[in-house]
């Protein structure tokens, strides 16, 4: 049996590293923060522990639970959001600066930017990070939360949006609806750009 729920600032540290396992080997991510898996998952870590918080507090952050044991995590950042000013976006650039070297700050700052620049001016629910540990993959969780969050955005009637590095994950999210909008590398890792019209839209 599979639980959704809303996650709380003490599963914080436990969503943080859910991320950072299930989307270490993104190859976006392998190409950010570098070939050594073990570095590369704690490099992980901190940026989505941070990033889990942001969305947190501007969003939703929920949970798939299977017998307490928290199994899958989905973030989803309310309209206008997703782009983080001020204080938060020092704090995000502080988090990168933060014990990483010159050249992952770099393509961190090309990654962010890229997509920074795909980000639709319309009103959006901005999906993303998302994750399922490995070994409770294909059994239907990652369309749980999906299936949850998207019905959130259709009971008031916006618009979601996404990226993705992963052509699985691309046609996983076209089948709950999603269109590319646009595909093209980001630091010569193919990604795909999507969005959900809202259902009004549709009907």
């Amino acid at each position: 049996m599979i639980d959704i729920r809303d996650l709380g600032p003490d599963a914080l540290p436990a969503a943080a590293m859910l991320l950072a396992e299930g989307m270490r080997d993104n190859p976006l991510h392998v190409k950010v923060f570098g070939p050594d898996p073990v570095r590369r998952e704690r490099r992980l870590r901190r940026f989505l522990g941070h990033l889990a918080a942001y969305v947190r507090s501007n969003g939703l952050l929920i949970g798939a639970y299977a017998q307490d044991e928290l199994v899958g995590v989905l973030g989803m950042m309310q309209p206008g959001r997703c782009r983080p000013a001020g204080r938060d976006r020092l704090r995000f650039a502080g988090v990168i600066l933060a014990g990483n070297p010159p050249h992952v700050v770099w393509r961190s700052g090309r990654w962010l930017a890229a997509w920074a620049r795909h980000d639709p001016t319309e009103p959006h629910w901005h999906v993303g990070p998302m994750a399922v540990r490995p070994e409770f993959r294909r059994q239907g969780i990652a369309r749980r939360l999906m299936t949850h969050g998207c019905g959130h955005v259709d009971s008031l009637g916006d618009a979601a949006y996404l990226e993705t590095d992963l052509a699985i994950n691309a046609a996983f999210y076209a089948s709950l609806g999603f269109v590319v909008v646009r595909h093209e590398p980001v630091l010569g890792v193919p990604n795909w750009f999507m969005r959900r019209a809202p259902r009004a839209d549709v009907a």
